[in-house]
This record gives C-alpha cells, sequence and structure tokens, in this order.
C-alpha cells in the first residue's frame, strides 16, 4: 500500500540513489516504489512512454494530494540560468512531435492532430522557484540549429524527457502536478553541456525537502 498524501515520481532509480540517496526499491502493483522521509516515491521510467503509461496508471487506481515529478534536466544556453539552479516548470511541451524539414518545425497541434491539451502538460508551480516553461524531448538534438528551433517554437527555457507526457497524462485525470527540477546540464553541442549531475543532486534534494516541508506545514 502507497502513502498517497505526498507522492514523489522521479525517472530513474539511477536519479533516486543520486539525488535522494534511496535504496531497496521493489516492484508493488505494477509499480517500482520506495520511499524516502515516509512519502512514497515511484520510478516513471525515463522517456515519454513510460511516463505516460506509469502517471496514467498511478491516477487511475489512486487519488494524491501532491504530485511531484522531479529529477535533472537540460537549460538551453540562452536561457540565462546557470547550472544547479532549480525550476518549477508550469507548461510542459511535447515539442518534437512534429514535422521537421530541415528548416521549420511544425508541431502536431499544428497542424490539427492534436487539441493544446494534449500537446502540453500543466503543472501547479510555488512562488519558492523560478517558473519556467518547458519542452520534453525524445530527440536529444545536441546540434545548435535544432536545438534553437526547439526554444523558439515554445519559449521554453529548459528541457526534460518526461515531464509533458506525465503532466499530460495526470491532467486527463483532473490531477494537477508539480514538477521540480534541478539544472544539471546545457542542452547543446557536447562541448558546451558543462554536466555538473553532483551539484544538480545536490541542490535538487534540497529543494525538495524544503517544497515538501511547506506542503505538510
Amino acid at each position: 500500500m502507497f502513502s498517497k498524501d505526498i507522492v514523489i515520481f522521479i525517472p530513474s532509480i539511477l536519479e533516486a540513489e543520486k539525488i535522494f540517496n534511496i535504496q531497496g526499491f521493489q516492484k508493488n502493483n505494477h509499480f517500482y516504489s520506495s520511499t524516502y522521509n515516509g512519502h512514497t516515491v515511484i520510478i516513471t521510467g525515463v522517456g515519454k512512454t513510460n511516463s505516460a503509461i506509469t502517471s496514467a496508471l498511478f491516477h487511475s487506481q489512486y487519488s494524491t494530494h501532491s504530485s511531484i515529478l522531479t529529477g535533472i534536466c537540460g537549460a538551453y544556453e540562452e536561457s540565462g540560468l546557470n547550472i544547479g539552479d532549480i525550476v518549477c516548470i508550469e507548461k510542459d511541451y511535447l515539442v518534437d512531435e512534429c514535422n521537421y524539414n530541415g528548416e521549420n518545425i511544425t508541431t502536431l497541434n499544428e497542424k490539427g492532430f492534436l487539441k493544446d491539451n494534449e500537446y502540453c502538460g500543466i503543472f501547479k508551480c510555488v512562488n519558492d522557484f523560478k517558473s519556467v516553461t518547458s519542452n520534453t524531448v525524445s530527440l536529444i538534438a545536441n546540434e545548435k540549429q535544432l536545438v534553437k528551433k526547439y526554444m523558439d517554437k515554445t519559449k521554453a527555457l529548459v528541457e526534460n524527457m518526461e515531464g509533458a507526457a506525465f503532466g499530460i497524462a495526470a491532467n486527463r485525470f483532473n490531477v494537477h502536478p508539480y514538477q521540480i527540477r534541478a539544472v544539471s546540464n546545457y542542452a547543446s553541442v557536447q562541448e558546451n553541456q558543462k554536466w555538473d549531475i553532483k551539484k544538480a543532486c545536490k541542490n535538487l534534494k534540497e529543494a525538495v525537502d524544503f517544497f515538501i516541508k511547506s506542503l505538510v506545514q
């Protein structure tokens, strides 16, 4: 049985171990789960498909007071964000669900195949952290022209691999979750990425601890 007041969702066991030092994940009723300070932690799996399946399955069976998706993310070089910064994502777009002709990106909602609420996940935000828009991608571009097109299309400052799918699935069940991320690198060509996972994980743990305390007060 899960503790359902606050449920933390995180893409991978590796991130859970590095950020929260959580061990002992077990498969329980379709979910790989453990606990952190008495709160359930659920592994979504990396990427859009895993994230959508896990969040939809969970929210179809359980109601929560607060669902929190967390993990690391990449910031766009022009975002003004620094490695280790904490962001609270308010909108997250399926930016690479699109047609790309080498010059322009035309998203599936622009082509009429998706409604806006099927293209963008909506999250709650809090004043304690910088609120940003994000892109969720399957294709990690590492190529300046396409990375800039991702950013320009939605005015996002960061990108990740799970958020939009998680948010859209949760929103279908009238859940408006939170998404708190730490910048671990820049979404850029390899020589400009400047990875610092250790710093991002340390800052993210402190941020999530602070956020959970504010929820339970």
